[in-house]
C-alpha cells in the first residue's frame, strides 16, 4: 500500500485501488465530455442515478456498463463509483459473457460499493473484484493472445508487433486480426492503456509530470497529456490539485 498525499493538503485521502487487470475509485463528482476508454468501464451512482452518455445514446440508471473502446461521458453530482476493466480481465469477460446486468445483480453492486464507501478497506474492494468475476463464466480468451497479455504486462517496454507474432507463431497480419477479434480493441490502443495503467501505479500526489511520463514508458510530458485525454478527457494534475490520491495495489 502506498499512500499519496500533498503535505500542504487538509483533504482525506481517496482510495484508487490498483491490480493488474484495472483500478476501482469513487468520486465525489464527476462532468467530463466523450472519451473512449480501452478498458470497460463500470459506474455506479453511490447515492442517486447517473447520467452516461454512451456512443451518444444518453441513459440515466443507478448501475451503467460501457463495453471496452465504446465513446462515454459522464456526469454525476453526487458521488460515483468508476471502475475500469481491462479487455482481457476475467471480471469484464465474465461481465460481457452475461451481456449486461439484471436488477438484482446491480442492486448487488450498490450494496458492495455503499459497504467500501463505508469502509474504504482493501478487503472490501477485492470482495467486490473476485464477486464480479464470479458473476458468470468467462468468456474464454485464446491462449496466444493471453500469452500477448501477459508479456506486455510483464515487461516495462512494449514488446513489438512482430515480437508478438513470432511468438504466437502467427504472421504479423494474422496476430493484428485476431487480437482485436478477442479483445475488442486494437494492439496499440491495448499498450497505449498499459502505460496509461503504469502511470497510475507510478503516480504520486506532487510529482513531477515529465518524470511520470518517462517512467510511465511515453516519449514525454506532452504524449502522456495527448493520451489521458483522449482516453480520459483529463489530465493528472487535475486530479492531482483536488484529490489527494492513496494509491492501494490489491492483493489478488
Amino acid at each position: 500500500m502506498d499512500a499519496t498525499h500533498s503535505p500542504s493538503s487538509d483533504l482525506p485521502l481517496t482510495p484508487l485501488f490498483l491490480w493488474p487487470g484495472g483500478w476501482l475509485m469513487v468520486m465525489p463528482a464527476i462532468d467530463n465530455q466523450p472519451h473512449q476508454h480501452v478498458a470497460a468501464s463500470l459506474l455506479v451512482g453511490v447515492h442517486q442515478p447517473i447520467r452516461v452518455t454512451v456512443d451518444g445514446r444518453p441513459r440515466q440508471e443507478r448501475v451503467v456498463l460501457v463495453p471496452p473502446d465504446m465513446p462515454q461521458s459522464l456526469n454525476s453530482r453526487g458521488p460515483v463509483a468508476v471502475i475500469h476493466l481491462d479487455p482481457d480481465e476475467p471480471a469484464w469477460r465474465a461481465l460481457a459473457r452475461l451481456g449486461g446486468l439484471d436488477e438484482k445483480q446491480q442492486r448487488w453492486c450498490v450494496e458492495q460499493i455503499a459497504a467500501l464507501v463505508q469502509t474504504g478497506s482493501e478487503a472490501r474492494a477485492r470482495q467486490f473484484l473476485h464477486g464480479l468475476r464470479r458473476l458468470a463464466e468467462p468468456l474464454p480468451l485464446d491462449p496466444r493472445i493471453a500469452d500477448a497479455c501477459g508479456l506486455m504486462r510483464a515487461g516495462e517496454m512494449a514488446p513489438s508487433m512482430d515480437a508478438l507474432a513470432e511468438h504466437a507463431n502467427l504472421s504479423a497480419s494474422r496476430f493484428r486480426h485476431l487480437f482485436r477479434e478477442q479483445l475488442g480493441v486494437s494492439l496499440k490502443r491495448y499498450q497505449l492503456h498499459l502505460k496509461c495503467q503504469r502511470a497510475l501505479a507510478l503516480w504520486r500526489s506532487g510529482m513531477n509530470f515529465t518524470e511520470l511520463a518517462v517512467a510511465a514508458g511515453f516519449y514525454d510530458q506532452p504524449h502522456l497529456n495527448r493520451t489521458l485525454r483522449a482516453m480520459f478527457d483529463s489530465l493528472p494534475s487535475r486530479y492531482a490539485r483536488g484529490l489527494p490520491v492513496q494509491v492501494v495495489h490489491l492483493k489478488e
